[in-house]
């Protein structure tokens, strides 16, 4: 299909004009195609570096792209990122519009009330819950691997799932074949495929929300229907399972048990939407954690496989510290070399280099250009905003003698999330290390 440079798509034309109103264009962009304009040619793989090359081409660290009126921006670097999502954050927090899980709300009063209440009863400097459990998964996990060797992958996977899970229900998750487990797994994967920009026809062309789910076309808004179904059921099962266990020998301290005890009487009518709101919270805890905790494992185990003398020199610094004991939180801050090569291994290959994009609420003008009220915001992680950042190398993080240089940005300050949509579930991943 040839793309003519002469024909301007009506959606392009009346998105020009209005950023003329302003004197000030849109962001580069690929060209794109009549009607169309770049709706087919989002990057559905290899997104991150897709949005990269992009920015590389048109030499811009922020670059746009328009589908049917829909404006997506994307911004490759860091600073970008902070400079909208955080330092603009009262524009830039809103979401794409699902009304489950929070995370995913727009910004606004139902999102405030479940931010708050998951705050409140979680606060990372609060480690009564957090530590034992990690204590006791991270055994856990060790013995399991030890068992299946070859299965590194799922061990990690349902371990750490259902360690997110018990700090969220407090009841027994089994690893493998859970049926909790099993639904938050396929509610997440459901989740991303509908988050994806450009995958998602109905945020481009909302009149297909209304068309039946058999036309053409549609195939995300039956993914809608089917996700709305299994969502309900991964919000309410395990809620419901743990609300019949409090109290009893199963159940250990988690965010459900504080949350509901700070209720008083959960059977009170006055107190039945606060329940509801921490059903709503406490779901959220598989769906911002499993992948951001099991990607950053992950990326820590590929990248010491590829740096064996990065990797010897883990060994040796845990083997003078913890002379044959197993390590615990207390030592972290006698194992700098361990906590840089995390803090590398996340910079180097971010487990989650495309987030969950933001929206923003109002018109804005940044630097040279218009951005547009509702436009998609995708923050690039995958941009190596550091000197010779495509080397591994953890001594980027140290001062001379040999501390964790506070100067240097501290990439799990960017890589779960920005300004009030950043996840407080990033303490986690040091966690668990």
């Amino acid at each position: 299909m040839p793309r003519y440079s002469s024909v301007v798509s009506p959606w392009t034309y009346y998105l020009r004009r209005r950023a003329s109103k302003q004197q000030l264009p849109l962001p580069p962009g690929p060209k794109g195609w009549p009607i169309l304009g770049n709706a087919l040619d989002m990057p559905l793989e290899n997104m991150a570096q897709g949005y990269a090359k992009w920015g590389k081409e048109l030499n811009s660290d922020i670059v746009c792209a328009t589908a049917l009126g829909k404006v997506v921006v994307v911004l490759n670097s860091v600073d970008k990122a902070l400079d909208l999502l955080d330092q603009r954050s009262a524009k830039y927090s809103s979401r794409l519009g699902f009304d489950y899980p929070f995370a995913l709300l727009p910004y606004g009063d139902r999102w405030k009330e479940r931010r708050r209440m998951f705050v409140q009863h979680f606060r990372p400097a609060d480690t009564s819950i957090i530590y034992p459990q990690a204590r006791e998964f991270v055994r856990r996990f060790l013995v399991q691997l030890k068992e299946m060797p070859e299965g590194f992958f799922d061990v990690t996977r349902g371990t750490m799932g259902a360690f997110i899970m018990s700090l969220a229900y407090g009841f027994p998750i089994k690893p493998r074949g859970d049926p909790h487990l099993d639904l938050a797994e396929a509610t997440i994967k459901m989740v991303g495929e509908i988050i994806t920009p450009g995958a998602n026809f109905i945020d481009v062309l909302p009149i297909l929300k209304y068309l039946p789910t058999w036309a053409p076309g549609t195939s995300n808004n039956r993914k809608a229907k089917e996700y709305s179904y299994m969502s309900e059921r991964c919000r309410s099962a395990p809620f419901n399972e743990a609300l019949s266990k409090l109290g009893s020998d199963e159940a250990r301290p988690s965010f459900v048990s504080v949350a509901l005890s700070a209720l008083g009487d959960i059977n009170d009518e006055a107190t039945a939407y606060k329940k509801e709101v921490v059903k709503d919270t406490a779901a959220m805890f598989y769906m911002a954690g499993t992948d951001t905790i099991i990607g950053s494992i992950l990326s820590w185990v590929w990248a010491l496989l590829k740096n064996p003398g990065v990797q010897a020199r883990v060994h040796a610094e845990l083997d003078e510290v913890l002379k044959g004991r197993m390590p615990d939180f207390e030592d972290q801050e006698k194992l700098p070399y361990l906590m840089a090569t995390l803090m590398e291994s996340t910079r180097w290959a971010p487990p989650v280099p495309i987030g969950v994009p933001h929206m923003n609420t109002e018109d804005d003008v940044y630097g040279d250009y218009f951005i547009p009220k509702d436009s998609i915001i995708v923050a690039n992680l995958w941009q190596k905003d550091y000197p010779n950042g495509a080397t591994y190398d953890p001594s980027r993080f140290f001062t001379p003698d040999r501390k964790i240089d506070q100067r240097v940005r501290d990439p799990f300050t960017v890589v779960f999330g920005f300004g009030r949509r950043q996840a407080y579930l990033l303490l986690l991943p040091t966690s668990v290390a």
